[in-house]
């Protein structure tokens, strides 16, 4: 059971966005799933009539690209389970952290509450009007994108092709159109950048 202090200083906490308060509860285990349901229960409360049970609320240590995800739950009698929403948890670290964990809980808040109505709960119509209506984003204003690790090059254009990780066998997309009507060529293999190899043998490991 959630002691009601703990309820009621979480609130003020996010009511006055004092986020150095509950980053440091956060860091001290004050408790990750008690913040986003309160969090979720103000937003249930402000913005649907208070009509939202709460689904299963985590933090997700892996989203990077994306602030959140829903995904939904099964209604099927031998396979139940709740539908879950996910926040990344890399939020808790930005400066705006109380306002970036609201907005990316409702924005994740719509497509729960659709499918909930059994309607659509993707980025549709009846979408974009309740998240504008809320005033929430549609897209991740910090997204933490992992820098290119990898370079490779094309022989014959001499363009650089930015990776993040290790690329199979591609070739060069605007060589193969120009030179091979479209189809594979292995002349136009990409090379990773710092290697010597032939077109038939494999980027450097």
């Amino acid at each position: 059971m959630i002691p009601p202090c703990s309820v009621k200083r979480v609130t003020r906490s996010y009511r006055y966005s004092d986020s150095s308060f509950v980053t440091s509860n956060l860091r001290e285990g004050f408790g990750l799933a008690l913040d986003l349901l309160v969090v979720f229960m103000e937003i249930s409360r402000d913005h649907f009539d208070n009509f939202l049970d709460p689904p299963q609320l985590t933090w997700n240590s892996r989203l990077r690209v994306s602030a959140g995800r829903f995904i939904p739950g099964s209604r099927k009698w031998a396979q139940r389970f709740p539908a879950r929403i996910e926040i990344a948890q890399y939020l808790l670290e930005e400066k705006n952290s109380i306002e970036l964990i609201y907005d990316t809980l409702a924005h994740e808040s719509i497509h729960y509450w659709l499918w909930l109505r059994r309607r659509p709960y993707g980025h549709t119509p009846e979408f974009l009007r309740k998240m504008k209506e809320m005033g929430v984003s549609r897209y991740n204003p910090v997204p933490r994108l992992r820098p290119y690790k990898y370079f490779y090059y094309c022989h014959q254009c001499q363009k650089r092709f930015p990776a993040r990780k290790r690329l199979g066998f591609l070739a060069c997309a605007g060589c193969c159109e120009q030179y091979s009507n479209g189809q594979y060529d292995a002349r136009f293999k990409l090379v990773l950048e710092g290697c010597s190899v032939t077109s038939t043998e494999s980027p450097c490991a």
